[in-house]
């Protein structure tokens, strides 16, 4: 089964910057740029889980380090407090690696 890496993405941004209007915080344009900053190398590591490159550990290694990417970039906008923003970012990477585990 393959992923829809632009539908994933959407949902990510969505999710995303629901979790901080929760939080009372208005970041939707900077979670999609930041989110789309990082697509590139966020679609390697999809296709590279996908196709078997990389096994489930490696995979969960490298979205910890493209989640602490994002939250750094977020949290370098200066608006949104240190922990919506890692909520925002944890919600946005379980709709990603949920698109994983149902395309394996």
């Amino acid at each position: 089964m393959s992923i829809d890496i632009a539908n994933v993405f959407k949902d990510m941004a969505n999710i995303a910057g629901k979790s901080l209007q929760d939080e009372g915080i208005e970041l939707g344009d900077e979670i999609r740029s930041a989110l789309e900053n990082n697509k590139a190398s966020i679609a390697e590591l999809v296709e590279a889980r996908t196709c078997g490159d990389i096994n489930q550990e490696d995979f969960d290694l490298e979205l910890a380090r493209e989640k602490q990417v994002l939250q750094a970039e977020l949290i370098g906008v200066e608006i949104a407090g240190k922990a919506a923003v890692q909520k925002a970012v944890d919600s946005a990477m379980h709709i990603l690696s949920s698109a994983v585990s149902a395309a394996l």
